[in-house]
């Protein structure tokens, strides 16, 4: 769909197949991890049957729908058990950007308070130095990044959270200005960082607020499916202007189908079997971008270079069948 390129920092070499829109790396050298395999479900977090009406998506025949992952930020600090403020390939300075922007992710941009996480994108105080990830050599703007991936790529930490098919969703509330990116993703729990698949959920350019664009990159990334048929359209969902809304994202990924949802709304589905099909485990990202590649091949790149602005979430949640 996109000719997005996420560039990897600290010696991280990309490698972009097709049409393929996440990192696909050789890792940089490092102790191996002496683990990759993470419980289903959290120990400290059982899992619990998911209340009526809570998941749009039907469960197969004699089974219902539990919740095995869960956050609501109802601290005042993220929980960092259950999620990281960096990316997979976090050496220590946590992550730069993905795709050539202005954005440096860093644990402070995450501000946990009244039960949502914010992710703030804010100018720098200085550039963080990183010429192979951002725009013009150095990060200008700190951003925040949520995920499910290793604490440390270097010290053999499991995954927080991984998972082989489920219901995912969160509530957001979206940063609707020109030169901030949102997305919400999934790509394989793989330290080796060959990441063979990816599910975008949801990924809007703030200059758009009514387009919520939806793919899936299969097949070593070199084949990808949307429900969305161009700009301004977002498959049997509703086209409306998103801004200062909370509209939950949903995707529901399974061994024949993977479906996305707006409110309740399912917006399309790609069907298929363990040819197409990516068979897990996965790992949860979401992330607050500035100035994105995307954008600025579009010709809306960030205007005002002073602007700071939040993308705000209220839950992440998972469930599955049993």
């Amino acid at each position: 769909m996109s000719a997005r390129r996420r560039v990897l920092p600290l010696g991280v070499l990309l490698l972009v197949v097709g049409a393929a829109c996440a990192p696909f790396a050789v890792a940089p050298s490092a102790p191996a991890p002496t683990s990759t395999t993470a419980p289903t479900t959290p120990p400290s977090e059982p899992a619990t049957p998911a209340p009526a009406g809570d998941v749009p998506a039907p469960a197969s025949a004699g089974k219902r729908w539990v919740a095995t992952f869960g956050e609501e930020f109802s601290g005042t600090a993220l929980d960092t058990s259950k999620l990281s403020p960096c990316f997979d390939w976090n050496y220590g300075s946590c992550t730069g950007s993905f795709n050539g922007g202005r954005e440096w992710y860093a644990p402070s941009q995450i501000r946990v308070s009244d039960g949502t996480a914010k992710l703030v994108a804010e100018p720098g105080s200085s550039p963080q130095s990183d010429g192979a990830a951002c725009l013009g050599g150095g990060c200008t703007y700190r951003s925040g990044l949520l995920s499910t991936a290793r604490p440390q790529a270097w010290n053999g930490s499991d995954y927080l959270y991984q998972f082989t098919y489920g219901y995912v969703e969160a509530r957001m509330k979206l940063p609707t200005t020109q030169g901030f990116f949102t997305a919400l993703w999934m790509l394989p729990a793989d330290p080796s960082y060959v990441y063979r698949s990816e599910i975008d959920i949801v990924e809007v350019l703030g200059y758009d607020p009514s387009t919520m664009y939806m793919n899936y990159h299969y097949n070593n990334r070199s084949q990808a499916f949307t429900p969305n048929q161009g700009t301004g359209n977002n498959g049997a969902c509703a086209v409306a202007d998103r801004t200062g809304d909370w509209v939950r994202f949903g995707l529901d990924w399974q061994p024949t189908h993977i479906a996305w949802y707006i409110d309740g709304v399912k917006c399309g589905q790609f069907n298929g079997d363990s040819s197409t099909i990516e068979s897990g485990p996965m790992q949860l990202i979401a992330n607050h971008m500035v100035d994105h590649q995307w954008e600025r091949n579009w010709g809306h790149a960030l205007a005002d270079t002073t602007l700071t602005r939040q993308l705000e979430i209220d839950y992440l949640r998972v469930y599955q069948q049993q």
